[in-house]
């Protein structure tokens, strides 16, 4: 019975002990679930989330503004291409219009080419035409060669002073001492050269024979030389004779002015660069040919004009294919992964306007017949070969189709800047007795311009705001005014509206964006801050709760174990 009895209590001790172990294993193992890294993690999750978002929006502001900003360039290329097409009338717009570049064509009489006689340059907006020209003489210089020297390097033992200068220029005294070589003197002469007009150098003409050569800067020029103290240019050098004057002997080349007939009339000019005979062309003389009659003619410049249409047809085709990309969409309908700007307004503003401006024509002409036409994509297409007909039999539609032009019924009117829409009106221009221009209006209204000298201008606020006419005549009179309003100036004026560094659309969009995201980054930064503070605080908190968990577990353990024993 004893053995029985102490089986059964040892057997209940047992159970007991089991059943308080495996409570105790349940608890530890929740225990050590307790993990606080995670607790962490879900709690922060949704600021991470909210701070992923801003980054995302960061980021994809940025690639925007990279959009942007190659919309941009490619429009600022394409504004350049147009400039030169659309005849601004303002001073540096006159310096780009393809259309007042003028070339210089050339040719002989003779079997000769032109070129080996003469070259012309001629400035932007010369009048065109044809003039004839015969050289009879090309201008030179004075050249002079002294005694020959045994040595370019030794000193001559020579002193004194001489004046050297030009007939019809000033002239400077060159003072030789005893220890200078025939270099030296070349060099002390050069230090002079601003003031007398004359070059020093040193010919070689054979071994142990050197020569001091002096040649004026200019040609058309006779140098002029004398002996202040001494006789280094009578004995020393052999340049002056005996009564003073340059010696002939010593004379290499007379100095000589251009001779030559323009358009019938003998010109004589000390240069061979001539530019105040014909307005806006300067001749370049390089032989003379009194037999020969050269033709200059003075023409629009062709060649330049064709490369100008194609820089525009390259320039706005890379605008259009920039459009179509941000414009294309998957399969499915949505945007396309490199279609950045898909759905942006500025941009379908942007191809509205080029699209309806192309489209468009001046007067009974479009761009079509220049060889131009539109492809499936809305992309430029050019005959290269019925431009270049065009160029050669009607230049005028060319530029009527692209430039801004006006005609006024008196040349004493004249366009300085123009709004960016075309006008017709009748100008009437009140001068007072003195001359002065008193009064201008349209239609009676003389509201409408303001007068400052001869200069008029469209009043703020009018339809003839932009409008800067000059006025020159010194009567009153009633002038009738016709504008047509060009495509490269009518694509000029859309593209400013868009890609204006100062106020345009994308500057503003570009700035706008850069704006949001400094916002969005001072937030991030601010969120960034908070999470790290918050996160500090919950390791802090959820650590201290593991450890009091843990010490509450090493507790409970403890008394599991005395009872277990007081059980014993």
């Amino acid at each position: 019975m004893t053995s029985v009895s102490s089986t059964t209590s040892t057997t209940s001790t047992s159970t007991t002990s089991t059943t308080s172990t495996s409570s105790t294993s349940s608890s530890s193992s929740d225990y050590d679930d307790f993990d606080v890294e995670s607790l962490v993690e879900a709690k922060l999750a949704s600021r991470y989330e909210r701070l992923d978002s801003m980054e995302t929006e960061v980021s994809d502001n940025e690639t925007k503004i990279a959009a942007y900003e190659d919309l941009q360039d490619l429009l600022d290329t394409l504004s350049d291409t147009l400039q030169t097409l659309r005849s601004d009338p303002s001073v540096s717009g006159q310096s780009d219009d393809v259309f007042l570049d003028r070339t210089a064509y050339l040719t002989s009489s003779s079997s000769v080419d032109a070129s080996t006689y003469m070259s012309a340059t001629v400035e932007e907006g010369t009048d065109l035409g044809t003039h004839s020209v015969v050289i009879s003489q090309i201008a030179t210089t004075n050249i002079l060669g002294s005694e020959k020297q045994t040595s370019r390097y030794d000193a001559l033992g020579w002193t004194g002073t001489f004046s050297l200068g030009t007939k019809d220029g000033d002239s400077a005294d060159i003072e030789v001492t005893s220890s200078m070589s025939l270099g030296d003197i070349a060099d002390a002469i050069n230090t002079e050269t601003s003031t007398t007009g004359v070059v020093a150098s040193i010919m070689q003409v054979s071994e142990g024979s050197y020569k001091l050569i002096l040649t004026t800067s200019d040609t058309g020029e006779t140098i002029t030389a004398s002996d202040v103290s001494g006789t280094l240019l009578s004995d020393s050098l052999g340049l002056v004779d005996s009564n003073g004057d340059i010696d002939s002997d010593m004379v290499l080349q007379e100095a000589q002015d251009a001779i030559l007939k323009v358009d019938g009339v003998t010109i004589t000019r000390s240069s061979n660069d001539i530019d105040d005979v014909l307005d806006g062309i300067t001749l370049h003389l390089y032989a003379a040919n009194a037999d020969t009659t050269l033709t200059l003619e003075v023409d629009n410049d062709l060649t330049g004009i064709q490369d100008a249409v194609e820089a525009f047809v390259e320039a706005y085709n890379a605008v259009r294919e920039f459009i179509i990309t941000n414009q294309s969409t998957n399969t499915d309908g949505t945007a396309a992964d490199d279609a950045v700007l898909y759905g942006d307004s500025t941009l379908r503003s942007l191809n509205n306007y080029l699209q309806t401006i192309i489209s468009s024509g001046i007067g009974d002409a479009d761009l079509s017949d220049l060889g131009i036409t539109l492809d499936e994509d809305n992309l430029l297409e050019l005959d290269t070969s019925t431009l270049e007909n065009l160029l050669l039999d009607d230049l005028d539609t060319i530029q009527s189709l692209f430039s801004y032009q006006m005609t006024a019924s008196s040349g004493d009117l004249g366009l300085v800047r123009h709004p960016d829409a075309a006008l017709d009106f009748t100008l009437d221009i009140t001068v007072d007795d003195d001359g002065n221009i008193s009064s201008v209006g349209v239609d009676g209204d003389t509201s409408l311009f303001t007068i400052s000298g001869s200069t008029i201008q469209g009043a703020e606020g009018t339809e003839y705001e932009g409008l800067t006419l000059v006025y020159t005549g010194s009567t009153s009179k009633s002038i009738t005014v016709t504008t047509t309003q060009g495509i490269a100036d009518q694509l000029y004026n859309a593209v400013d509206t868009i890609a204006n560094e100062d106020d345009g659309a994308l500057t503003t969009l570009i700035d706008n964006l850069e704006d949001t995201n400094e916002s969005i980054e001072d937030s991030i930064s601010t969120l960034e801050s908070s999470i790290s503070t918050y996160s500090d605080y919950l390791y802090e908190l959820y650590s201290t709760m593991a450890a009091s968990i843990s010490e509450a577990e090493t507790t409970l353990e403890l008394l599991e174990a005395l009872l277990n024993a007081s059980s014993d």
